[in-house]
């Protein structure tokens, strides 16, 4: 993926992304609105060697400092929980695992033999009886494992310390404030977290959905799946119903720029010699052929040129119906020889030159018929005197198309955008070429109106005509403006 392609990816899910920033925020606010309160108390001391422990203090003794080293990770060990938890009342409702990781300790760094103590509890007596305790039972402990007395001396204005013959000394230095501070839960940085959380989260979403997305979504995706150019893509648009199609009239500007676009292109196709018959046909039900195929023939016959559209889908035609025309005599009665072709073709409702020639009675053997000399025989009559359309039956569940196609001058493949599977276009580029069809190009069906230049979602054609559609007395939607 490229940068251009990471950008287009996220302007065409924006609202999800900031839906997904939004959504991450609030759910940081909300947690560290749950977090408890907690309370922190420190205090601290200093160790000291042999007898002299005040000059150990101010000199601060290289082994004291050793000492101190040692032993601040004494302070969170379990003996010394087990201690603290035996000695002090307001200890006794917590667990010797809560009292170890209630407690850090470590060196203080450039303060000599100086052990400090942090305790975080959820209440300040907590706090203060953990900090304070900790010291304590710390010396304690020294003295068991060295086996020498140690004494903790608490020196203030008008008492004297109590000292005893020892060569380790814990002296208290700092303890623990009668007013623990409250530890205030930074709640921005929660919420930060949580936003970041929640865009990455979105954006991962949105690269699972792409790669496990197997349809049609882009001008790449049907290039790659077809290796072909694109003739044309024809928009989202409600003028491209049945009714609208039947009526002949439409005032959805952006649809028939559209089509007019793959009249243009369809002439470029072969400038030499252009095109007199072709198939229009798409890989599966469902697609959109059929309105692709009779949308160009109007198309065609608006331009001047002499058409014809044989409803050559035996199986499910749909060309007399989408016209609402009398389809009981048709193609299959002309191959037959029941009827003479002048017979069989219906002029269509308020176009000049453009012709219907209907599938009439559906045959037992479709594929027979279509693949016939007859056929050919006719499209080839046909064709010097009209443009020859074809609607034929998807090429992967039935043969009929792939046999046609060698009876014309190419083929049109039509693919739904967000329908079409890129598989399924790639196999039915395959049959073409099994048979040496001359595949002009795709159109792509149902491109979305919005977001120009997205390579995810859609095609944009509603902001490439923006620009100059209002210039020519359009709205943004296509629609002609009406004069007031």
């Amino acid at each position: 993926m490229t940068i251009l392609d990471f950008v287009r990816l996220t302007r065409a899910n924006l609202w999800l992304l900031v839906t997904g920033i939004i959504v991450g925020t609030l759910l940081g606010y909300g947690y560290a609105a749950m977090q408890p309160k907690t309370y922190q108390a420190k205090a601290s001391g200093y160790v000291t060697i042999g007898s002299s422990g005040t000059v150990d203090v101010l000199s601060g003794s290289s082994a004291a400092r050793e000492r101190a080293q040692s032993y601040s990770a004494i302070v969170t060990s379990q003996s010394v929980a087990q201690k603290m938890k035996a000695s002090s009342p307001e200890l006794a409702n917590m667990s010797v695992g809560a009292i170890q990781g209630s407690l850090t300790a470590g060196v203080g760094e450039g303060r000599g033999a100086l052990i400090e103590v942090t305790a975080k509890a959820s209440n300040p007596e907590q706090a203060r009886a953990l900090a304070n305790g900790a010291l304590r039972a710390t010396a304690e402990y020294i003295s068991e494992i060295d086996g020498s007395s140690a004494s903790t001396a608490n020196e203030s204005e008008g008492s004297s310390a109590v000292r005893n013959a020892s060569s380790v000394r814990v002296i208290p230095l700092d303890n623990a404030s009668p007013t623990p501070a409250l530890i205030q839960v930074n709640a921005m940085q929660y919420a930060g977290i949580g936003a970041g959380a929640g865009l990455a989260a979105v954006y991962a979403a949105i690269f699972l959905r792409r790669a496990l997305d197997s349809r049609i979504r882009t001008r790449d995706d049907a290039i790659k799946a077809t290796e072909s150019s694109i003739l044309g893509v024809m928009p989202v648009s409600d003028e491209l119903t049945e009714d609208a199609i039947a009526e002949g009239k439409s005032d959805d500007h952006i649809a028939q720029e559209s089509i007019r676009q793959l009249r243009t292109n369809l002439r470029f196709v072969n400038i030499d010699t252009p095109p007199r018959s072709f198939i229009v046909t798409s890989s599966v039900p469902g697609e959109g052929k059929s309105t692709v195929s009779l949308s160009l023939a109007r198309a065609m016959a608006a331009a001047g040129q002499p058409v014809i559209l044989i409803d050559a889908d035996l199986r499910r035609p749909t060309v007399a119906k989408k016209l609402k025309l009398n389809a009981k005599v048709g193609l299959t009665q002309v191959l037959a020889g029941q009827v003479d072709i002048a017979n069989a073709v219906l002029p269509a409702a308020e176009e000049e030159n453009l012709f219907i020639l209907p599938a009439g009675r559906i045959p037992p053997n479709p594929a027979e018929l279509l693949g016939s000399d007859k056929m050919r025989q006719l499209i080839k009559e046909l064709s010097e005197e009209f443009v020859v359309i074809l609607d034929v039956p998807p090429l992967l569940p039935v043969t009929d198309a792939s046999l046609l196609s060698t009876s014309v001058d190419g083929v049109i493949l039509v693919g739904a955008v967000g329908k079409s599977h890129r598989e399924q276009m790639t196999e039915a580029v395959s049959v073409l070429n099994k048979v040496n069809a001359n595949l002009f190009g795709v159109v792509l069906n149902r491109a979305p109106r919005s977001g120009l230049g997205n390579s995810y979602y859609g095609f944009g054609y509603a902001s490439s005509y923006v620009g100059y559609a209002t210039y020519y007395g359009y709205s943004k939607d296509g629609k002609k403006k009406t004069q007031s």
